[in-house]
């Protein structure tokens, strides 16, 4: 029996895939846009090397996906932290040292040129005005779905990956969205408290204010009587 007709083994597959995708944006996202802890990114990076290695040693598919995904950034030059350089160094050499050259080579290349798509194209809609249409597609990286969705159209990858490739993504996107709230929570807080510290100053500038003239009509009437 093939190791993706269980159950429990397709869970797993989509719950890794999830894992993956969620801790990459939370990498992302502490060193790239400062949301997150650092420290907590950096504890996360090698549990997502662990489950990435494991996951690709025992399933060519999951491999071809993921390493389709890395070879893509990399070709893009989207490396762009010390902690991810570190886990892409740790697993070429995984991939290296293991002889973990089972790739399905057609797909590979497929969505490698779909993945550079999607890094160029975002970066395009990023810094120039285009249509909504096309801001939508390459915002949420629609080419490596769309490359996914094709492969398994013809049934060069199973169905089952699509689902894997969309929880991946799916979590991806949730973290980019809890990101973006926690920011903007952040921001209405400072925000608050800058109003309540300014509230507090006026308060206390208006009851100097009034003290002085209070003190000045004070000595006035000594002046007068």
């Amino acid at each position: 029996m093939e190791p993706f007709s269980s159950s429990a083994y397709q869970i797993l597959i989509i719950i890794a895939f999830a894992i993956i995708g969620a801790g990459l944006k939370y990498i992302d996202d502490a060193f790239d846009e400062d949301i997150f802890s650092k420290r907590t990114a950096m504890l996360i990076a090698p549990i997502l090397v662990i489950i990435w290695s494991c996951l690709s040693i025992s399933d060519s598919v999951s491999a071809t996906i993921l390493f389709s995904i890395l070879f893509a950034v990399l070709l893009t030059g989207k490396i762009d932290n010390l902690v991810f350089k570190v886990c892409s160094i740790a697993l070429i050499l995984i991939l290296v040292l293991s002889g973990m050259l089972n790739f399905l080579w057609i797909p590979l290349f497929s969505l490698i040129m779909m993945g550079v798509a999607d890094e160029k194209g975002n970066d395009y809609v990023d810094n120039h005005a285009t249509l909504k249409l096309g801001q939508f597609f390459f915002s949420h990286r629609f080419s490596m779905k769309i490359g996914v969705l094709g492969l398994c159209m013809l049934s060069l990858l199973p169905w089952l990956y699509l689902g894997a490739f969309l929880a991946f993504d799916g979590a991806y996107e949730s973290v980019k969205i809890f990101g973006k709230i926690s920011v903007a929570s952040q921001k209405e807080k400072k925000s608050a408290y800058l109003y309540r510290i300014t509230g507090l100053h006026k308060i206390h500038t208006s009851l100097f204010l009034f003290k002085k003239r209070k003190h000045v009509l004070k000595e006035k009437n000594k002046g007068v009587f």
